[in-house]
C-alpha cells in the first residue's frame, strides 16, 4: 500500500502493456489463448519463396507420407521430419514457408516446437494437426490454422492456403519494419550532420534541436516542455539541490528528442501501433541519447535521457535498470511523462481526466514508478 498526502489507494500489479505504462504503445495486450490466424497487417509487395516450401512434422510415417504427397500434388515443395528434434535440425539449414506440426509426438511435443519456431523462425506459418484439441487449452501461440484429425485432402489444402496467406503477411510486415528502421537510422545520421554544421558555425546546438523539434514534432515538443515544468516542481517538493535543476530540466525537455527521427507513419498513425511498430517506436530513446551524445552542450544529459523509459521495478527499456540504478532525473521524467501522456488527446483515444491518470500512476507504483517521486508529484498536483 502506498500512502500519499494526495490520496490513499491500494495498488494492484501494473500490466506491462497498459496505456499508462507505455504511452507510445497504447495497444491493448494480446491476452490470447489458442489463436488461429494473425493480427499482422499487410504492407508492401507479395514476398514468398519461388516455390512454397512446407515442412511436415509427424511421428506416424503413414500420416507424414500422405501429407507430403498432398503438398506435392498442390505444386509445393515438401520436406518431412518425424520429431521436433529432427524438425529443428532441418530448420537450421532451410527457411520454410509453412510447418504442419503434429501435437502429440515422442520427446518434445508439437507445442514446444511451435514455441521454438516463434522465437527463431517467426515468419514461418504454423498449422497444427491433432486429434486431441483439449491439449491446446492454455496455449498462447498464434498459428495459421488448426487441423483436427482425421481430415481430408480438401481441408488440408485449405490449411496450407491459410498458411501461405499468414506467411505472406508476416513477410510483408517484416519488410515494412525494415523500411521503418532504415528510415529512423537515416534520419539520426542526418540530424547529427546538421548539428555538426551548427557547431562548426559556432551556433547553439540546443537552439538547433529545439527548432528541429518545434518544426518536425510540435506536439511532442509541447509535451516535453510540460514534462520539464512537472519535473522541476516535483524536484523542489523532493528537496533536490537547486544546482541539479538545470540538468533535470534539460533531460526532461529532450527526453523525447529521438522522435524527430521516428518515421512519420508511426507518429501520425490514427490507430494503435502493432507490436512490431511499437518496438521501432521504442528505438527513439536510444536514438535521442545517441544524438545528444554527439553534441558538446548536451552530451552530459544523454544518460538521463537514455534511462527515461526505465521502470522502477526493472521492466522498462532499453537496459532494464531498476530502483536507484535509474538516475533520479530519469525517475522524475518517467512519472511526469506518463501523467502528461495520459491526460492529453491522442488520435487513437481521448484523454483521461486527472483522477483517472492519478489512479493509474498509483496502480503502476512501484512496478513502473518510484513511490517517493509519485508521492511528491501528487502533492504538487494537489497544490496546483
Amino acid at each position: 500500500m502506498i500512502v500519499c498526502a494526495f490520496a490513499l489507494f491500494i495498488v494492484r500489479p501494473c500490466a506491462a502493456t497498459h496505456m499508462a505504462t507505455s504511452p507510445e504503445n497504447p495497444q491493448s495486450p494480446h491476452n490470447r489463448r489458442f489463436h488461429v490466424g494473425s493480427a499482422l497487417a499487410p504492407w508492401g509487395a507479395h514476398s514468398m519463396t519461388p516455390r512454397t516450401s512446407v515442412l511436415i512434422v509427424d511421428d506416424e510415417p503413414a500420416v507424414r507420407d500422405l501429407m507430403s504427397k498432398w503438398v506435392e500434388s498442390l505444386g509445393f515443395q515438401s520436406r518431412t521430419a518425424s520429431s521436433s528434434e529432427e524438425a529443428i535440425a532441418s530448420l537450421t539449414s532451410t527457411d520454410y514457408d509453412i510447418a504442419v506440426i503434429d501435437v502429440m509426438m515422442p520427446g518434445r511435443n508439437g507445442l514446444w516446437l511451435v514455441g521454438e519456431l516463434r522465437r527463431n523462425h517467426p515468419h514461418t506459418a504454423v498449422v497444427l494437426a491433432t486429434g486431441h484439441v483439449e491439449l491446446l487449452a492454455g496455449s498462447s501461440q498464434p498459428v495459421a490454422d488448426l487441423l483436427v484429425k482425421p481430415f481430408r485432402r480438401a481441408r488440408f489444402a485449405q490449411a496450407v492456403d491459410r498458411g501461405r496467406e499468414w506467411r505472406r503477411r508476416a513477410v510483408e510486415e517484416r519488410e515494412w519494419h525494415e523500411r521503418l528502421s532504415t528510415e529512423l537510422r537515416d534520419i539520426v545520421v542526418s540530424v547529427m550532420s546538421e548539428l555538426q554544421q551548427v557547431r562548426a558555425a559556432n551556433g547553439s546546438e540546443l537552439d538547433a534541436l529545439v527548432g528541429m523539434a518545434s518544426q518536425r514534432i510540435p506536439d511532442v515538443a509541447a509535451h516535453s516542455e510540460r514534462v520539464a515544468r512537472f519535473c522541476l516542481s516535483t524536484s523542489r517538493e523532493l528537496g533536490v539541490p537547486p544546482h541539479d535543476f538545470g540538468d533535470i530540466a534539460l533531460a526532461a525537455r529532450f527526453h523525447d528528442i529521438g522522435k524527430i527521427a521516428t518515421p512519420a507513419a508511426l507518429l501520425t498513425k490514427p490507430s494503435p501501433l502493432t507490436p512490431g511498430e511499437a518496438a521501432i517506436m521504442r528505438q527513439h530513446v536510444n536514438a535521442g541519447a545517441d544524438i545528444l551524445e554527439q553534441t558538446a552542450a548536451l552530451k552530459h544529459v544523454a544518460p538521463l535521457v537514455r534511462a527515461s523509459h526505465e521502470w522502477f521495478g526493472g521492466g522498462g527499456y532499453p537496459h532494464k535498470l531498476a530502483g536507484a540504478r535509474i538516475p533520479l532525473a530519469s525517475r522524475l521524467i518517467t512519472v511526469a511523462d506518463a501523467y502528461d501522456a495520459m491526460t492529453q488527446d491522442r488520435a487513437y483515444r481521448g484523454p483521461l481526466d486527472s483522477p483517472e491518470a492519478v489512479a493509474e500512476l498509483l496502480r503502476c507504483t512501484p512496478s513502473q514508478f518510484d513511490p517517493d517521486v509519485v508521492c511528491a508529484f501528487l502533492t504538487v498536483l494537489g497544490r496546483h
